[in-house]
């Protein structure tokens, strides 16, 4: 049985589950028994049971789906991956419009949709891999992010990301040669060459999805050495 969980922590906190590509659930629930039971936290969602059927496959063999999850599963895979085509607010579509107006239109079939076809494929598996270690190599690149997984240690860390981006203890302010956020411009060159690297160093990035730093101070007990040691602890742990 495949699932596929999504949540937005910007918002209201609402969750989707997609199971097989054939049944939905969608709204604030968690998946554990504080939201499930029904006797504890207040929650709101609705299962989308679709009658709908389409060919599709899964794990290379075929499997039916129904239209409604299989294209909203499609279509999370596609804007995680970079795949979904540009949309022009000034040229409204079906997709604008409440279903009750005009039914949404999903492109099937489309080179784009049959890459997330079937989410159990090697082919999808290696896709999806390779772009989330493509986009978190360019962002740690151009902009030293952390957490990240070349970064376990203390030393490292201060080397990586510190340096360039301390925050004065007292009233937070930026310490270092850059504010959060910015290109760590002096590992390029200067004027218009630098500018154009970083560009293309940008034009990398696909999608929003990035690898999970599970190695992030893998070499640094943070529990035993406490979460005084500098600004970054401090905002995570405290």
């Amino acid at each position: 049985m495949l699932f596929l969980l999504s949540r937005n922590i910007f918002s209201y906190d609402p969750q989707i589950l997609i199971a097989d590509d054939r049944i939905a659930i969608i709204g604030s629930a968690n998946l554990n028994d504080r939201s499930q039971l029904g006797d504890h936290d207040s929650e709101i969602a609705c299962i989308i049971d679709d009658t709908n059927t389409v060919d599709s496959r899964m794990n290379g063999a075929p499997w039916k789906v129904t239209r409604f999850a299989a294209s909203l599963r499609r279509q999370l895979c596609r804007k995680h991956l970079g795949l979904l085509k540009p949309q022009n607010c000034e040229v409204p579509d079906s997709n604008f419009e409440p279903v009750s107006i005009s039914a949404n239109a999903y492109d099937w079939d489309t080179p784009e949709d049959m890459l997330v076809a079937d989410p159990l494929a090697p082919t999808f598996e290696n896709f999806w891999n390779t772009r989330a270690h493509t986009n978190t190599e360019t962002f740690a690149k151009i902009f030293h992010v952390v957490p990240y997984d070349g970064v376990q240690t203390w030393a490292q860390y201060e080397d990586w990301y510190e340096r360039y981006f301390r925050l004065e203890a007292k009233d937070g302010k930026p310490k270092g040669r850059y504010q959060v956020g910015h290109v760590v411009s002096e590992l390029y060159p200067p004027g218009e060459e630098g500018a154009r690297l970083v560009k293309e160093e940008l034009s990398k990035i696909k999608g929003t999805i990035v690898e999970m730093p599970l190695l992030f101070l893998k070499g640094e007990d943070i529990a035993k050495e406490g979460i005084g040691l500098n600004a970054f602890t401090e905002e995570v742990y405290t």
